[in-house]
């Protein structure tokens, strides 16, 4: 009766939880989540088609857990973000919270986020996280955690453009739900790299409250198997390089149409928008495709594009090798190109 009693004074929590042939670790999981000390909780697993058993293991925690849940088989694979946004539309809770379908927190996770989220009545919150090297069975917090509690979302996407803080991943926040509908907050379906990155800046472009703790209570574990690479010469994948290009893009275009600040514009104009163009070309160059490079190069001639390489300048005491970067490209491209294609 306590229990029940204790139920009703909280507000639901929705933890979604995407996987995709995850049998191998789901199970560890959904352990993490059932162990979190806030009772009023509804887990969401949703199956993107996946090969393996992942579904029929979910199913047999979730079903020994006392736990509320929904375990959702999609009929076509559609990737992380269409998992997320399947999850997402089938939740009842006041906050919710993405969890990957490989990682773990502490069991005060969802406690500590939900209270500063309802205390505070703020859009959403987020706390620090630390890795988990599974091969290593080793623990490291995460470099680059948020330290200092900022005033505004603002204050978050200014010492994001200077480099302060990074902010991109999405397993570590809570959000309330009425402003995710309010701003038609979406995870973009075509697009399966970055779309946690282009979510986050979103929300804070468009945030008026947001509050962060520096305690590590998530833990992302790193393993041989994960779907998340780093890009190489050696591992060519041009549609990723496409799709962190235009996640930059339509972040940036969000931050255009909220926010004033100078500061925060010229580096979603400047910095991302350019960097991430230059990476671009970058990329193909060491690839040795040149036709492709080529195609790349004609988009640097449009004058909105050029307009925005110029504004690089405006880092060129913190980061001049942008700004050279950016001359050659529009100036030099074949140079660029023989230049990058050497290494």
């Amino acid at each position: 009766m306590i229990k029940n009693n204790k139920i009703l004074s909280q507000p639901l929590v929705s933890v979604i939880v995407p996987t995709y042939n995850g049998a191998k670790r789901i199970a560890r999981t959904l352990q993490s989540i059932i162990e979190q000390d806030y009772e009023n909780l509804e887990i969401i697993v949703v199956d993107d088609v996946s090969t393996d058993n992942t579904v029929e293991v979910a199913q047999k925690v979730l079903e020994d857990s006392g736990r509320n849940f929904q375990l959702i088989k999609r009929s076509v694979n559609g990737h992380q973000s269409a998992a997320r946004n399947t999850g997402f539309k089938a939740s009842r809770g006041k906050y919710v919270i993405f969890f990957d379908h490989d990682d773990l927190a502490e069991k005060n996770f969802v406690s500590r986020l939900c209270r500063e989220i309802e205390d505070r009545r703020v859009d959403f919150a987020f706390c620090g996280f630390k890795y988990y090297f599974e091969h290593e069975d080793r623990y490291e917090p995460n470099p680059a955690i948020v330290q200092q509690l900022r005033p505004s979302p603002q204050e978050y996407l200014r010492a994001w453009g200077r480099g302060e803080i990074v902010l991109g991943n999405v397993w570590n926040y809570i959000f309330n739900r009425n402003f995710i509908v309010q701003h038609n907050l979406r995870f973009p379906e075509d697009c399966y790299t970055f779309e946690d990155y282009e979510f986050v800046i979103k929300a804070f472009a468009v945030s008026s409250r947001v509050f962060s703790m520096s305690d590590n209570l998530y833990i992302h574990v790193i393993h041989p198997a994960q779907q998340t690479q780093a890009d190489s010469v050696n591992r060519i994948n041009y549609k990723t390089i496409e799709q962190e290009v235009m996640a930059n893009w339509r972040a940036a275009r969000r931050i255009l149409k909220h926010i004033n600040d100078s500061e925060i514009r010229n580096y979603a104009l400047s910095h991302c928008i350019a960097h991430t163009l230059i990476r671009q070309l970058t990329f193909t160059a060491r690839a040795g495709d040149r036709e492709y490079y080529d195609l790349k190069v004609k988009h640097v001639r449009h004058k909105r594009i050029r307009e925005i390489f110029w504004r690089t300048v405006k880092f060129i005491f913190k980061e001049p090798e942008l700004f050279f970067k950016a001359l050659m490209v529009m100036y030099l491209p074949g140079f660029y190109y023989r230049l990058r294609a050497k290494r």
